[in-house]
């Protein structure tokens, strides 16, 4: 017999109590059964915390039918395997529960006990299927993230920076926020500075520390997002990470890149957190101080998402002071930088301030330090959790 503690969570809908009680009492010892009397009440029972592996429902119920109530399950509990219970074989029935209700398995009454417990086993199983799909698709997938930003984090280090700036700012307005594939969002997020690989190291130099550019750097700026766009394409499943990259250049007035008639909520969530995140750390980079930042943003409300602009005034604080020494020995990824690292004639910086320490960052100090002119030592750090989401220190240039 199952354990209580491994008994798969099953939901019963129908509008008969006596029907659900006699269900419960038939696959108690398998499962762990709960019931809901019509759909409003097994729409309500459907909470993130608790989730159902298996959800059954009625086909003819007042109200909306089980088609109906299975597409609205389908939009609250999306992992769940949807079954629909009837006694109406019709093939329009059919197909409503199919296109509408994206069920998994139809059971004709009457249907025995025994086999109402295979097939709930095999809804148990694929449920099981999908999600196991879904943690390896996200581990694969955050795999090549990981491998393309320390990449980054070697190529251009002010532009690893500037992503895992924005990142921790991007935290702290999805926290506020419900989110859609939240994984993706952060994705993009930091895959948002792999473009400026192609730029000129004097173009490079010049976005990292917020100067002018003249007409023909602005376009090579302008089309960084079509080459991170490139690079990320190939990559499976990462159509939504490609088009928040695509759309950042929007303002939600529909002003900006792409030109395409798209406006305000239309344009993808991620696009609009991008800009948002883009322009609030160019103008730390430029040395505003974060009220102040924040007040210029607020000007130019039009350009931003009003709900993601009040989130991330409402996180505004003052940055953390809270840092220690290290030597190069000691540091260890998660680490943020809270001063510059420099040579030992502190004449070039190797490495700007506020940049969060990685494997591969590790590893270019420790190249660095076996070079004739050497890093200078100890390290100024502070704890990733330690650093505020609505400031920045503004990177110097590097050398």
């Amino acid at each position: 017999m199952t354990s209580a503690v491994e008994k798969p969570r099953i939901l019963l809908v129908d509008d008969e109590p006596n029907l659900l009680d006699g269900l419960r009492r038939q696959l108690r010892r398998d499962f762990t059964v709960e019931t809901a009397v019509g759909a409003a009440n097994g729409l309500f029972a459907l909470k993130p915390e608790q989730p159902f592996e298996v959800i059954v429902s009625d086909f003819l119920m007042p109200g909306i039918n089980g088609a109906e109530f299975l597409a609205a399950a389908a939009k609250a509990a999306p992992a769940s395997t949807r079954v629909l219970l009837t006694g109406h074989t019709s093939l329009a029935d059919a197909a409503a529960a199919v296109n509408q209700g994206q069920v998994y398995r139809m059971l004709l009454k009457p249907v025995d006990t025994e086999n109402m417990i295979a097939a709930l086993h095999e809804c148990v199983a694929q449920h099981r299927l999908v999600i196991a799909e879904k943690e390896l698709l996200e581990s694969t997938l955050r795999g090549s993230v990981k491998a393309l930003t320390d990449v980054l984090s070697l190529a251009s280090p002010a532009a690893f920076g500037r992503a895992t700036r924005m990142r921790r700012v991007a935290v702290t307005i999805l926290d506020q926020m419900e989110v859609e594939d939240r994984w993706a969002v952060e994705m993009a997020v930091e895959m948002s500075q792999l473009g400026v690989v192609s730029l000129p190291p004097a173009v490079a130099d010049k976005l990292n520390t917020g100067a002018e550019l003249d007409r023909a750097e602005q376009s090579m700026v302008d089309q960084l997002p079509a080459v991170a766009e490139k690079l990320i394409s190939p990559i499976p499943r990462m159509t939504s990470v490609v088009d928040a990259i695509r759309t950042c250049r929007k303002g939600f007035d529909g002003s900006g890149l792409p030109r395409d008639g798209v406006v305000g909520a239309r344009i993808p969530f991620g696009g609009r957190l991008l800009r948002l995140l883009l322009d609030h750390d160019a103008l730390l980079t430029q040395g505003q101080s974060p009220a102040d930042a924040l007040a210029e943003l607020q000007s130019n409300a039009k350009y931003y998402d009003p709900a993601m602009l009040a989130a991330l005034t409402g996180t505004a604080a003052p940055a953390s002071t809270a840092t220690r020494e290290v030597t190069l020995a000691e540091l260890r990824p998660g680490m943020v930088l809270a001063a510059a690292v420099v040579t030992r004639s502190a004449d070039t910086v190797l490495v700007d301030a506020d940049q969060e320490i990685t494997v591969g960052l590790i590893a270019r100090l420790e190249n660095l330090a076996a070079l004739e002119h050497g890093v200078r030592e100890p390290l100024t750090v502070r704890d990733a959790a330690a650093v505020s989401p609505g400031s920045a220190s503004a990177p110097a240039a590097t050398g």
